[in-house]
């Protein structure tokens, strides 16, 4: 089950969480003086129930299958997870 998401930094490991990811940029601005939108060593995600980091590509798979998505099957639906198809 997703549980809120994520962005990890792939250079170390580390990974900020937030209700959203807008929440989770003005975090990592905020500690770090890095915008990490747009950038190679940041990676947006989501963390599992598990405590898993996990792309969104993944997160929306597991989503699916957890029936966290109102309509995974709307045609306007990507098959990447954005926080906003949570709430």
């Amino acid at each position: 089950m997703i549980k809120e998401a994520a962005i990890q930094r792939k250079s170390d490991g580390k990974v900020w969480t937030g209700s959203r990811h807008g929440n989770v940029i003005s975090a990592i601005v905020a500690e770090t003086g890095i915008r990490p939108v747009g950038r190679a060593d940041f990676i947006q995600g989501f963390i599992t129930d598990d405590g898993e980091f996990v792309d969104r590509f993944e997160a929306f798979k597991i989503a699916v299958e957890c029936k966290q998505i109102r309509n995974p099957d709307d045609p306007w639906a990507a098959p990447t997870l954005m926080s906003e198809d949570l709430y």
